[in-house]
């Protein structure tokens, strides 16, 4: 009498159940010549292999084999395997709202709301810059959008939409073969298919918006110390709101200003009340930048732009416009915001014990508003809080303020409990946008802030920004030229404009390091190409105003390419260094392995102290903090294996 095992028998039996399907399914195929194949899979993924992307289709006892047009094989167990047909065996999810909000986008002057419509959606945004962040629903709480194979997240994703964009939105884990230009294969989202189209208001701009300041009986603007009354008309140009309102206008600037009033001055604006000028965030203080050096009229839009990808505090908008005063044109300016505490730069919940400071050895407060640091002999101008002003509530004195700043600056100075005093985000961000960019200004130190919430507060710490005046930057303060000096420097040691290491010992700070190197590798990866694309995205719209300007003979067409190639060797070079300074023990010069290269190279570093080509800490390959001959017998015997 023979046995049979039932499970064993279920098993072979539903597998010849399921091989006469797929053999009935290919003979289908074969009749009716090729079709789009939908395998779903146990787990209920679904895999789709067009018939144009298909070569052949086979089945046998075990498995089924597709053979792709260029040769690439895809084998599933029939165990795996729940059905094979020639249409979905699911419904597609769907995207249900699709916006961009203001934000979530540095460049975007108000919110943009998608219109979808079939397969297509469409909006209209108002901004300089075609990069943006949308934020989305889908129909399923399970689907996942795509765009060019890469996972969109709602609100945090950040791609350019200066071409239209297809998103696919499926279900994790649905793949479709998928047949590139080349001719080759590959497996890819499968899903519903979405166009995005984006009209960009600015790309039919012919002109940047006009503010014209008409002073009370005419008066001419000659001083930073006293506003004048004036009447302000900001036209939109069609694209950025307009409005017209009362407002007090008074110069200001160092080496920028002059006392002419005939000349391109900078000049401060501060309104009775908050208004929203070209549609920015609400604020009383403003500032009319005049770009005035040849060359510069670029440097803030590039720099504020890095400043936002890097996450700086309360980084600035730059808008461009004609500025013309009791109607005379006074050339093209930037529009952007005074750093200050306010609902537009520094926008904090209490300001009562909050201190806003300037290192800058211009030292141009008034008395009782600034003071030298007992240590190092910082000079530090206190922006806010106004001791002078009546109106101002403060629970400080300026003694207070200078305690805490002395206790900040001896920490770093000295290397000891520094990140008591530090906000590590910030700094980080900070120090690695002033170091790209070459603003050697704030080593100097010129208007470098950093803010305090709470002068009273022992565990409230120094958070560092905004960045400000960016006109020295860009390779200006080396090459006295823009985007032309050499992207492979140290920041912190090339010139003898480092006045204080204040900042290139907060660098040092292991803690702070490593934040640097991490904010580094995410704007490589998701900021770099944004900030060149706005190069010459910035550039495109401004033209008419640079052009219409006079005074400024620069090549900006070039210019923009130019700032572009620059941002990109720069950011590319801060990589080679941090690689450097990241190594691991024992990769010595910093290639990424471990060979007889190294043992070479620590030597030579031990022979002559030069750490030029080295990375010290893939030289202290036993961990001690120091770098001697013990470690190299320690890489020795790594290379040996013992």
């Amino acid at each position: 009498m023979t046995t049979h095992n039932s499970s064993n028998y279920d098993t072979r039996h539903g597998r010849r159940v399921m091989v006469g399907i797929l053999l009935v399914f290919l003979a289908t195929v074969a009749q009716l010549g090729h079709a789009t194949s939908y395998i779903t899979l146990n787990d209920g993924r679904l895999h789709v292999f067009p018939d144009n992307c298909v070569s052949s289709m086979t089945t046998d006892d075990s498995q089924v084999t597709i053979t792709a047009v260029d040769g690439s094989v895809f084998s599933y167990p029939l165990t795996d395997i729940q059905s094979i047909a020639d249409q979905p065996t699911k419904e597609l999810p769907t995207i249900t709202s699709y916006k961009y909000y203001s934000k979530n986008n540095y460049q975007l002057i108000s919110n943009a709301t998608g219109t979808i419509a079939g397969d297509q959606i469409s909006a209209t945004a108002i901004g300089i810059g075609k990069w943006l962040t949308p934020t989305f629903t889908l129909s399923n709480q399970n689907a996942t959008a795509y765009v060019d194979g890469v996972e969109q997240k709602s609100a945090t994703s950040r791609i350019s939409f200066a071409r239209d964009r297809v998103y696919t939105v499926g279900c994790a884990g649905d793949l479709i073969l998928s047949m590139a230009d080349d001719g080759s294969c590959s497996m890819q989202p499968y899903g519903r298919q979405y166009t995005v189209h984006v009209d960009f208001l600015t790309d039919t701009a012919t002109r940047v918006p006009r503010i014209d300041i008409n002073t009370v009986g005419g008066v001419p603007i000659s001083s930073k110390k006293y506003y004048v009354d004036a009447e302000i008309i900001i036209d939109g140009a069609g694209i950025f709101p307009s409005m017209t309102d009362s407002v007090q206008v008074k110069g200001r600037g160092n080496t920028t200003w002059s006392s002419n009033p005939d000349t391109k001055n900078p000049y401060r604006l501060k309104f009775a009340d908050k208004v929203k000028p070209l549609g920015l965030a609400k604020g009383r203080s403003w500032v009319l930048l005049a770009n005035k050096r040849a060359g510069s009229m670029l440097t803030n839009a590039y720099g504020m732009k890095a400043a936002s990808l890097l996450g700086t505090v309360a980084y600035n908008h730059i808008i461009p416009v004609d500025l013309y005063v009791n109607g005379t044109f006074k050339g093209s300016y930037n529009l952007t915001e005074k750093v200050g505490f306010s609902s537009n730069s520094v926008d904090i919940d209490d300001e009562a014990a909050a201190a806003l400071l300037e290192f800058d050895n211009h030292y141009d407060e008034e008395d009782g508003q600034k003071f030298w640091s007992s240590t190092y002999s910082v000079p530090v101008n206190v922006k806010k809080p106004d001791f002078n002003d009546s109106t101002t509530t403060t629970v400080l004195t300026l003694n207070l303020i200078k305690n805490r700043v002395n206790s900040y600056i001896k920490a770093v100075i000295k290397r000891e409990n520094m990140l008591d005093h530090v906000d590590v985000k910030s700094a980080a961000s900070y120090l690695m946008l002033n170091d790209f960019i070459l603003n050697y200004e704030i080593l100097q130190p010129k208007s470098a802030f950093c803010y305090n919430e709470n002068i009273l507060e022992d565990t409230s710490k120094f958070i560092f920004g905004p960045v400000w005046d960016l006109d020295w930057a860009f390779g200006y303060s080396t090459a006295h030229s823009y985007y032309k000096a050499k992207t492979n420097v140290n920041f912190y040691t090339n010139l003898s404009l480092n006045h204080y290491k204040l900042y290139y010992y907060m660098r040092l700070e292991p803690e702070i390091a490593r934040s640097c190197y991490e904010l580094w590798t995410n704007f490589m990866e998701n900021g770099l190409d944004e900030l060149c694309d706005f190069c010459q995205e910035y550039y495109d719209y401004a033209k008419p105003s640079l052009a219409h300007d006079g005074l400024d003979p620069t090549d900006y067409g070039a210019q923009a390419t130019r700032a572009a190639n620059w941002l990109r060797q720069r950011a590319n070079d801060m990589v080679q260094a941090f690689k450097y300074e990241f190594a691991e023990p024992g990769d010595v010069n910093a290639d990424d392995n471990i060979t007889i290269e190294d043992v070479t190279t620590l030597i030579d570093y031990l022979l002559t102290g030069d750490s030029t080509n080295m990375s010290l800490n893939g030289g202290d390959v036993d961990g001690d903090g120091d770098v001697t001959i013990a470690d190299v017998t320690e890489l020795i015997d790594m290379l040996l294996g013992s």
